[in-house]
């Protein structure tokens, strides 16, 4: 991005050496003393020379000066990354010419929300280039600046401002490796790596049995053979992979009363939860879908493969952290049997808890992950009531009563069969899904 600044002006220090150079001359031709001239001749001299180098470049006729580009390292990066950001004047004749450092700048960003900037106050000044670096804290569009450029010829005489438009980085989600068990308790797909209850074709043995007619001669177990004196195969479970279903609730943000600019929300941990989530299962093959129950991120057809990997980190970081208020529930509509479905929630609506029920009436194996950021409703975390973090009176104290009746609702899913797992990190859903497992291979009675 480049642009070109408007005409130059004077700088006061030039002004200064014209008057002060000037003024010893008049004083010596006054008092008949030429010594004087002695005393603003240094002043005069890089004056007329300051004057003749802007003539020379053009200034009479327009801008005189390099135009200024604005370089990125990265226009895309991820959570906790890190982006260099350049300001310099690519076309100074003095750099181009003399071999000189070029012009001089001074550079000055606003701060960006959720992100460190160096130099840590957003001005910063050198010769020809000026390098800023930004780091982000969060995912999401970042807009840095405008730029607001101060360029100067390399005397310092002459001087101009410009804005420059801001630098758009977006940054992604952070998907670290979600630590969960590759096997599902009911895969419906015909190929994958998930194990089948069902014997087929695949690595994982299942059993030893006597060669049957139409048994591939590579299965042969050549040491059971050997022993009996009978052929004997070796049977496989079928390998088969399955439908994921990220349900995002979003209808809601919520962060802790007076840590709104420190403390994760709500959305940060769906966020966060979501691209884990998909990773993981379209790292292994499997198909993974995505739908938000409220606005901010949107609804995603069930894909596999890398590409699908892109598009759901790429929609996350677009999500909106500011919405309106959400009135309508945006429902799951047709879903396969056995399918994982993963919500995302901090289960404070009934529609939300509503939605689970149908989900888990309708034949799909849910699992809810808890997005409620710690630090809502914690007495120990929460600014003290009437301060001048919490102006509202014992606000800190009806979420504490919120979080104390939401428990009743955590406690009716599990009795229905309904896993709830706060979000932890990478490791949160390894003990769900290794009991939902054992729960499907469990032995059941039978009703006479």
């Amino acid at each position: 991005m480049t642009s070109a600044p408007p005409p130059s002006a004077a700088t006061p220090a030039l002004l200064r050496a014209v008057v002060v150079g000037t003024l010893p001359a008049v004083l010596a031709v006054m008092a008949g003393r030429p010594e004087l001239l002695v005393l603003g001749l240094p002043l005069l001299a890089w004056a007329v020379l300051a004057v003749v180098r802007r003539l020379a470049r053009g200034g009479a006729e327009g801008a005189d000066l390099a135009p200024v580009r604005v370089r990125s390292t990265e226009r895309s990066i991820a959570e906790g990354g890190t982006v260099r950001i350049v300001v310099d004047a690519p076309g100074a004749p003095e750099a181009s010419k003399s071999g000189s450092s070029g012009s001089l700048l001074g550079v000055t960003v606003p701060l960006p929300a959720h992100a460190s900037l160096t130099p840590p106050l957003g001005s910063r000044a050198d010769a020809g280039s000026v390098p800023l670096t930004v780091t982000a804290r969060r995912w999401g569009r970042y807009e840095i600046g405008p730029i607001h450029v101060v360029l100067a010829d390399p005397l310092g005489a002459y001087r101009t401002q410009c804005r420059l438009d801001p630098v758009l980085l977006q940054v992604s989600p952070d998907s670290s490796l979600l630590e969960a068990p590759p096997n599902l308790p009911a895969p419906i797909g015909v190929a994958g790596v998930h194990l089948s209850a069902r014997r087929g074709q695949g690595t994982a043995l299942a059993d030893v049995r006597p060669f049957q007619r139409g048994d591939r001669l590579h299965r042969i177990n050549w040491r059971v053979t050997s022993r009996t004196g009978t052929l004997h195969t070796n049977a496989t479970f079928a390998e088969r992979d399955t439908d994921v279903l990220v349900v995002a609730d979003t209808l809601q943000d919520l962060v802790a009363p007076g840590l709104e600019a420190t403390a994760e929300t709500s959305l940060d941990l769906t966020v966060r939860a979501i691209a884990a989530v998909s990773r993981h299962y379209l790292g292994i093959g499997d198909r993974v879908g995505l739908h938000d129950l409220g606005s901010r991120i949107g609804t995603l057809r069930a894909g596999t493969g890398p590409r699908q990997l892109r598009i759901i980190v790429d929609t996350l970081a677009r999500a909106r952290r500011t919405s309106g208020p959400v009135t309508r529930v945006q429902k799951v509509g047709a879903l396969r049997g056995s399918t994982l479905v993963v919500v995302c929630s901090p289960l404070l609506d009934d529609r939300v808890v509503a939605q689970i029920g149908e989900l888990r009436a309708r034949g799909a194996d849910v699992i809810v992950v808890d997005t409620l950021p710690p630090s809502v409703g914690d007495p120990f975390s929460a600014p003290a009531a009437g301060t001048a973090r919490d102006p509202q009176r014992y606000w800190s104290e009806a979420w504490t009563l919120r979080r104390l009746l939401r428990e009743s609702t955590v406690r009716a899913l599990r009795e229905q069969g309904v896993p709830v797992t706060a979000w932890e990190g990478p490791g949160s859903l390894a003990p769900v899904l290794l009991s939902l497992s054992r729960a499907a291979s469990a032995p059941r009675m039978r009703r006479a």
